[in-house]
């Protein structure tokens, strides 16, 4: 199955590059970076190439690229883990093994953050379109499994603002408990919308919309299984269970969404029922009991 990607555009960092980390030089041999590129290029301030036993330079995809340097044997990964997915060039001012990556600044930040071995990053304040971007690289390009869970982890925290989306994205990796609670606050959203459609997929899309249609079957099945419970002396008994009786009806019919407002779904029988019973308080109370 193909990588689900909701990548977005390039981020845009807002730093200024200047100072004793910028590289200026020119490179000894040819690549595909341009010269242009590597005069604007910059080293992270946590990543210099003055760091202890650096044995490799990482590139960002940036207009302005920034450059990791990180010696693989102290992360928590293969040695080979980035040499594979770049193409390699050597560094102009440090004579490093340069790796240009498809990914932003921001998500090469995480990704190293989560491999150094006596560090815990702070994954749970990370912008939603980094750490997807950074789950994506880590499980579908560089095999890092252990960045892929604490992604997934992370993802919890988005389940509300971005139900479909980590929907998605927990069904693709296999993280059901993820997928479960996600798929409960799709219910709020019109997944026929078509920011939805592209997101989801086919057998993805067809899960949901039967959770939604199963969800709607039910409330309609609640209200309408409901009866008046009224006293035995109470005024026109009769009448209000009448009343009662086309009202469920006419609200089970309004049911169309798996999420309903239903101060709003019972207010046309509420205003209903002050007219057919203007001057009986217990037969309207019964109603507004069961109303709200």
């Amino acid at each position: 199955m193909p990588a689900v990607s909701f990548v977005l555009a390039h981020i845009d960092t807002g730093k200024s590059h200047t100072g004793t980390n910028s590289v200026t030089a020119e490179h000894s041999r040819s690549s595909p970076l341009s010269a242009a590129c590597l005069n604007s290029a910059y080293y992270h301030p946590n990543y210099p190439p003055s760091s202890p036993k650096a044995n490799l330079v990482l590139a960002s995809s940036d207009s302005d690229s920034c450059w990791f340097a990180i010696n693989c044997k102290n992360l928590f990964c293969r040695d080979d883990a980035f040499c594979s997915v770049g193409l390699e060039i050597v560094t102009p001012d440090s004579n490093l093994p340069l790796i240009k990556l498809g990914e932003s600044r921001k998500v090469i930040k995480v990704i190293l953050a989560c491999l150094q071995p006596d560090t815990l990053p702070d994954i749970g304040n990370i912008d939603f379109r980094v750490l997807v971007s950074a789950l994506e690289a880590a499980a579908d390009k560089y095999c890092l499994v252990h960045i892929e869970k604490m992604c997934l982890l992370a993802l919890g925290a988005y389940y509300c603002t971005h139900p479909v989306e980590v929907y998605t994205l927990a069904s693709h990796y296999s993280c059901r408990w993820l997928a479960e609670v996600a798929s409960k606050y799709t219910l709020k959203v019109n997944i026929t919308q078509p920011e939805y459609q592209d997101i989801l997929t086919s057998e993805n899309y067809d899960v949901l919309v039967s959770l939604h249609k199963s969800r709607i079957n039910i409330a309609k099945s609640i209200v309408l299984s409901q009866t008046i419970a009224v006293e035995s002396n109470s005024y026109k008994i009769e009448e209000l269970e009448e009343l009662w009786a086309e009202a469920s009806e006419q609200i089970a019919l309004r049911i169309t969404r798996p999420s309903n407002n239903f101060q709003q779904l019972f207010a046309p029988e509420l205003e209903l029922a002050l007219s057919r019973f203007p001057k009986c308080a217990k037969c309207y109370a019964a109603l507004l009991a069961k109303f709200c």
